[in-house]
This record gives structure tokens, C-alpha cells and sequence, in this order.
């Protein structure tokens, strides 16, 4: 049986795509593609099939992810969804994987500094409703930290709201 990686592996940096597939042994190994700006988040395949990933990173050429290194971790955004081969669906969320399957998990996942997080949330929120994206955007942070910042604010202290049904993902203060 396969095995699933639960954390993704930095093995560097290349100019070229066709130089990141030696440098990749594992599931979740990646390596950068760089050529003055970054191009690509080359990946093998953290659920074990065996295929290598090119996540595009530069806006220029296609619809891109986001790339984050924050506090000295990886996020890409939004989620990765293959619709061919494993057909897997994860989140690469501050170097761990998060599977959006029946279950989802992010107890592994540590945010750093969360207390300060909240803070900045809180700094920026109103009456008005405002996505997670919005939110991450201003404060130039991660969309999934400030997404589970927000969640905590309103399950833990009362001090946002989420939205219901299509407001989900919209916060605001009480």
C-alpha cells in the first residue's frame, strides 16, 4: 500500500524545470523553480502515486498559486486538487499536508505566533463582511493562518462571526 507524506521536503532550488525530478525521492519532496522570479513548485506527488506535480507560481503565464514562506515555513494557495491519475485534493499549509478528504485534519499544522495573528485580524475587521482572502491580503499573511485565526476568534473568544452558506469564509465583528 502506498504511503501518504504528512509534511512536504525542500530539496532545493533549479533554473529548469526538466533539473527538479532527480532531486526528488519521496512523496513531498519539492524543489523550486527559479529563474529570477519563481516559476513553478515542482512536487512529487505527496499521496504516494508515484507522479511528479509542476504547480505554477508565475501569474505571467497561466492561473498561478500563491507561494508563502512565512515565520520559516511553505504554504501554497489555494488548495491542489489533481482531476487526473490519484485524483488527490490537499492543502500545503506551513510545510504540512492537509488531505480534504472525508476527514479533515490540520492538527499537525502549528501557527506560530498566533496570539499576534489574532491581534492583526482583529486590527482589521469591521461590521462589514470580509473573506479570509481579503483579510490575509491586507495584513499580507498567509490565507490559511488568518482563515484559522478567524475560526478561533469566533469559536474560542466570540469575537468574530462567520457567515452561513454562501458567507462562509466571511468574517466580521459581532
Amino acid at each position: 500500500m502506498k504511503k501518504r507524506a504528512i509534511r512536504i521536503r525542500d530539496r532545493g532550488a533549479v533554473s529548469h524545470r526538466r533539473d527538479a525530478d532527480i532531486l526528488m525521492e519521496q512523496p513531498g519532496d519539492f524543489v523550486l523553480v527559479n529563474r529570477g522570479v519563481l516559476r513553478s513548485f515542482v512536487m512529487r506527488c505527496p499521496d504516494g502515486c508515484g507522479e511528479t506535480l509542476t504547480i505554477n507560481l508565475d501569474a505571467r503565464t497561466d492561473k498561478a498559486w500563491r507561494f508563502y514562506r512565512k515565520r520559516n515555513q511553505i504554504s501554497v494557495f489555494p488548495s491542489v486538487w489533481r482531476d487526473t491519475g490519484c485524483c488527490s485534493h490537499f492543502i500545503i499549509w506551513n510545510h504540512v499536508i492537509v488531505w480534504c478528504d472525508k476527514y479533515w485534519d490540520d492538527s499537525d499544522v502549528i501557527v506560530e505566533d498566533e496570539i499576534e495573528l489574532r491581534r492583526k485580524v482583529l486590527s482589521v475587521c469591521t461590521k462589514d463582511w470580509l473573506h479570509y482572502t481579503q483579510i490575509a491580503e491586507k495584513l499580507d499573511e498567509v490565507p490559511w493562518d488568518i482563515n484559522w485565526a478567524c475560526s478561533q476568534l469566533v469559536r474560542r473568544a466570540n469575537a468574530l462571526v462567520e457567515g452561513k452558506d454562501k458567507l462562509r469564509g466571511f468574517f466580521k465583528l459581532p
